[in-house]
């Protein structure tokens, strides 16, 4: 199969309605008597899997509160949950979701209202740092999908394998990324058989969501590089399809250490 490379780059929020029907019409309308903005939630004292998904969860419905809040909302009802995926050390990183549904009234007194449904959004919450990374999401697209063109239903398996890069540093971030299929116990592929290859730009604290790089069931191997100041940095991670129920099945964190992968656990949406 022939080598699939192309660049992305993430540039600021991928929410411009941040999952909002028809949020043009209504952030334009103004008037008063909105609602008033909320604090954010005290984060928890005891950092763990169930504290901090019920922290992330709490921050994201209040962030998604006072952001309709400032564009002149008169109601806003907004749920929302999140799912722990991961910690090394203090740093602990979760994905929520919100929903709800948001209201405006113009000068007229004429009132409107819209639905509020948000693409998943990553966490990370250290002891003295919460950060909400905007997220770009891609789909590999190509019009020769070599091999992954002949297999059958059967063969192929949903959600498809996706990466999800994390760069919680304050500087602009650049990866080379491969996807490898593994050798089967019969042989039937090759050894390390590249199946997609493809370079990252990352701003600082923003997230890149890579999906539909293969959907044939199989094992594959994950492998991130990075330079930092003339040094070669180098994670890689082994992950199976059909792999967790979420668009992205890997975790590629950029963080003070360097690169790191990590498995992606189901995510439980709103």
């Amino acid at each position: 199969m022939d080598r699939r490379a192309f660049l992305l780059r993430a540039a600021g929020s991928a929410e411009a309605c941040g999952g909002l029907a028809g949020c043009a019409d209504l952030v334009d309308a103004g008037g008063e008597g909105g609602v008033a903005e909320r604090d954010p939630p005290e984060r928890p004292d005891d950092l763990g899997p169930e504290s901090v998904a019920e922290y992330v969860a709490a921050y994201e419905e209040v962030h998604a509160h006072n952001r309709h809040a400032a564009a002149g909302a008169t109601e806003v009802a907004v749920d929302a949950a999140a799912t722990f995926d991961h910690a090394s050390g203090d740093d602990h990183y979760a994905t929520a979701q919100h929903a709800g549904s948001v209201y405006h009234e113009n000068d007229e007194g004429t009132r409107s209202v819209g639905d509020l449904y948000a693409d998943p959004v990553p966490y990370l919450v250290t002891p003295d740092r919460t950060l909400r990374l905007d997220v770009r999401r891609r789909a590999v697209e190509t019009d020769d999908r070599g091999d992954d063109d002949t297999a059958s239903d059967a063969e192929r398996a949903s959600p498809p394998l996706g990466v999800r890069l994390l760069n919680v540093t304050d500087e602009a971030r650049e990866l080379a990324l491969t996807a490898t299929r593994r050798a089967t116990a019969d042989g039937d592929t090759e050894p390390d058989e590249t199946v997609a290859g493809f370079d990252v730009a990352i701003d600082p604290e923003t997230a890149v969501e890579v999906r539909s790089i293969t959907d044939v069931r199989g094992g594959y191997r994950v492998t991130a590089r990075m330079e930092d100041d003339g040094v070669t940095g180098q994670s890689r991670i082994g992950v199976g399809l059909p792999s967790a129920d979420r668009g992205p099945n890997v975790d590629v964190v950029v963080d003070g250490d360097g690169v790191s992968t990590r498995h992606l656990p189901s995510f439980e949406g709103i």
